[in-house]
């Protein structure tokens, strides 16, 4: 098992299909870098790790996606090739039964069978971005199966896992807060009114922590932000805020439990979990990401999530 690493949403939505494996007697190696072992280590304590390098993205941050990936085109490709020939290496040495990647194209064996989980496999870039749509098209064939994190009405992902795939199976939404509503539903006395949710790639993640201390820190009401490890730094500190750096299953649970409305990026996995935790939500699309602009647009009108811009986010009253 291994996932991307952009953001921890990719790691999150594993978790309970890595659970699911180990109820079933399946022994699991998981290959990852520090921060993603860091938070698995959470949940899946006694299981063994492989580091194992992220993907080479680089983002300047100005919400030009397109550019920012054909400037990295050249590395990602080399990467690719390496990952494969990495992932000979750990079957030659492990000999696994199955290989499952999370939007990981290079993490893929000729020789095991190979399944990718992906809900974005109808890229929703411009008409003339052809050329992206028939390279993720070609990737995610390569592998056996493709499995969609979503139901088969493609009530959360859309149009995105649109395509007609021969081996492409929808498995239901994926999200560690799964075991029961009422252990996470939003308790009616929140002791905070927002609860801040920093993730993404960097610097957009940097970015929105930013952007959230500013503007918790002008309400009088008490708010908690948590924050990736690498972002994590001890000047992090407002009177009303409490910041907390990867905290575990439970007190990230009982955060939920006790925040009345989360503010977080609209990331795919963030809408699968808010499915099941019940929460209200202020949702902000990362600038730029075409993914999370399509969400906003089919979510818009949903009863407890409000999406706003983070340029109209910077000028709202909370």
């Amino acid at each position: 098992m291994s996932p991307l690493n952009w953001g921890l949403g990719h790691v999150c939505r594993t978790i309970p299909i890595i659970k699911w494996l180990l109820d079933n007697k399946n022994e699991i190696i998981i290959c990852c870098d520090a921060n993603q072992e860091q938070f698995y280590r959470n949940y899946f304590p006694e299981i063994w790790y492989v580091p194992h390098e992220g993907y080479p993205f680089k983002f300047n941050g100005n919400g030009n996606w397109t550019l920012d990936i054909l400037k990295n085109i050249g590395s990602l490709h080399s990467f690719l090739k390496d990952e494969k020939r990495r992932v000979a290496e750990l079957v030659e040495k492990f000999n696994p039964d199955l290989i499952l990647s999370d939007q990981r194209f290079g993490f893929i064996s000729k020789s095991v069978k190979s399944i990718i989980i992906s809900h974005q496999l109808n890229l929703p870039v411009q008409k003339w971005n052809i050329l992206a749509k028939i390279w993720n098209r070609i990737l995610l064939s390569a592998f056996d199966e493709i499995w969609v994190p979503d139901t088969a009405s493609q009530k959360y992902s859309g149009k995105l896992s649109n395509g007609k795939y021969k081996n492409k199976y929808f498995i239901g939404t994926c999200t560690r807060f799964c075991e029961s509503k009422k252990e996470y539903q939003p308790n009616k006395k929140a002791q905070f009114r927002y609860l801040g949710i920093v993730s993404g790639p960097t610097p957009y993640n940097q970015q929105l922590l930013e952007l959230l201390i500013e503007k918790l820190k002008q309400s009088s009401e008490k708010s908690t932000i948590i924050v990736p490890t690498e972002l994590y730094h001890d000047q992090l500190k407002e009177s009303n805020i409490n910041i907390i750096s990867a905290p575990n299953h439970v007190i990230f649970a009982q955060l939920l439990k006790n925040s009345k409305t989360v503010i977080s990026r609209a990331g795919y996995t963030t809408i699968m979990d808010l499915v099941e935790t019940q929460n209200e939500a202020i949702l902000i699309p990362t600038p730029g990401q075409v993914e999370q602009e399509y969400l906003y647009e089919l979510h818009k009108n949903h009863s407890k999530w409000k999406f706003i811009i983070e340029e109209h986010f910077k000028n709202i009253e909370l």
